[in-house]
């Protein structure tokens, strides 16, 4: 199915074993490197790389997750499943990013993100 087809059921997991119940926003950053296009003063074009690391954000329900706890936690590895698609996304030895908010009305928490050493599409 993968190719053409997005959303559905998505599962997390950490090697913790952690679950945490997504909400719809996972966006991937799965480049090593940021570029960066500028234009020189005859015109001519250049592009200058900046290493960066794989990354995602997530937004999940705040069920009975320390976020405190989260955002220290040791690098672990993390997988998200996409039921519907077949596509699993691994991130190796990663670690929780951002500043969390939970918001009471919707228990939706935001601003959390995931960083790792490598990163892994399995379509």
């Amino acid at each position: 199915m993968a190719g053409k087809d997005f959303g559905g059921v998505m599962k997390f997991r950490d090697s913790a074993g952690r679950n945490v119940s997504l909400r719809g926003t996972f966006t991937v950053y799965p480049s090593t490197a940021s570029i960066e296009g500028m234009t020189n003063q005859d015109g001519s074009a250049d592009r200058v790389a900046t290493p960066t690391s794989p990354r995602c954000e997530i937004a999940f329900a705040d069920k009975n997750v320390d976020l405190a706890a989260l955002m220290g936690d040791e690098r672990r590895d993390i997988s998200i499943t996409e039921e519907f698609t077949g596509v699993i996304h691994q991130f190796t030895r990663a670690f929780y990013t951002g500043e969390p908010a939970a918001n009471r009305l919707t228990g939706e928490v935001t601003g959390v993100g995931i960083m790792a050493e490598a990163y892994r599409k399995i379509a």
